[in-house]
């Protein structure tokens, strides 16, 4: 079995600043959403680009810690919920 998750990546230009947004999309129809902002150079300069670069990477590392906490989340869950069980069984 393979599943397909698909992240979008949107750029919003503004004039001293980059806002993107990264959307994981799961075939589940769950979804996770990152943003990152940085400073934007020049449009028309030899680093217009680098703002944009930046804004990206941070909102796929804010996409990342959100994973990450929902990972944490369900494992702790998971663990509570065995440790009942296991409690009730040994009664």
């Amino acid at each position: 079995m393979t599943d397909k998750w698909t992240i979008d990546v949107s750029l919003q230009h503004e004039p001293y600043r980059v806002r993107a947004e990264a959307l994981l999309r799961l075939e589940d129809g769950g979804e996770f959403v990152g943003v990152g902002i940085a400073e934007a150079g020049l449009r028309n300069g030899p680093t217009s680009q680098i703002g944009s670069y930046l804004a990206v990477t941070r909102a796929l590392s804010d996409l990342t810690a959100e994973l990450l906490e929902t990972v944490a989340s369900d494992v702790a869950r998971s663990i509570e919920v065995d440790g009942l069980l296991a409690t009730q069984s040994t009664n």
